[in-house]
């Protein structure tokens, strides 16, 4: 399970917030979030098993690409990739730099915020693969299909978009993020759990804010990096 939120075009000092967990097992490798350093241009944490990013910045062109999984449906490891697909995005190259609706049922089930060029747009391929144009406002994502309520991702949204009404610094969502009561939104598991809480805020001036806290088995800290660098 993962939950992300994103305000777009929506607070009158930060243009872009997109706050969100992780959620993964445990044992599953992870590098910390860091300029990667093949010259692609991401900063992004890393996923060691399957070498793409669940989220991350391109900073010569300002794109940011966040992606959840979608409950329900059975891995098939013919897929291609998810985390592939956010660095193709990110990038703007690649075999999916660009994808098409006819593209996403190549993947296990998602959920995609892309932010870049054309704006914001929703990628899924659950219910029916779907590309769609976000206005600006709030909105958010977790692990259910876009047509299926979700308690977890309105409580995000409503926590984000409290910010926005506000006019409030975003870097309190972070300990947001740590919720564990009602719809929880911080999973503390020995097997599977959140690991991490990110923080991308972008200024006006194209400053982005980008903070990621990380955790272990029982969801224990075990480390944050906070990075601040101009992009597009």
């Amino acid at each position: 399970m993962c939950v992300v939120a994103l305000a777009w075009q929506a607070h009158p000092r930060w243009p872009l917030i997109l706050i969100g967990n992780r959620d993964e097992f445990h044992a599953r490798p992870a590098a910390a979030l860091a300029a990667w350093d093949d010259g692609s241009g991401i900063v992004a944490g890393r996923d060691l098993q399957a070498a793409g990013t669940w989220l991350g910045v391109h900073r010569p062109s300002g794109r940011i690409v966040v992606v959840t999984n979608v409950r329900g449906a059975l891995p098939d490891p013919t897929k291609e990739s998810r985390g592939a697909l956010v660095v193709d995005m990110l990038r703007g190259d690649g075999r999916f730099a660009d994808p098409a609706e006819a593209d996403l049922d190549r993947f296990n089930a998602f959920n995609l915020f892309a932010i870049g060029d054309e704006g914001a747009r929703l990628l899924t391929n659950r219910p029916r693969p779907a590309i769609a144009t976000l206005a600006p406002g709030v909105h958010a994502l977790a692990n259910e299909p876009v047509d299926t309520p979700c308690p977890r991702a309105e409580r995000l949204r409503a926590a984000l978009a409290t910010t926005v009404g506000s006019d409030a610094d975003p870097q309190p969502l972070l300990d947001t993020l740590m919720a564990e009561d009602g719809p929880a939104l911080f999973l503390r598991g020995d097997i599977y759990g959140t690991r991490a809480s990110t923080l991308i805020a972008v200024g006006a001036d194209g400053i982005a804010r980008m903070t990621e806290r990380r955790y272990e088995a029982g969801g224990r800290s075990i480390g944050t990096t906070a990075l601040q660098f101009h992009i597009g």
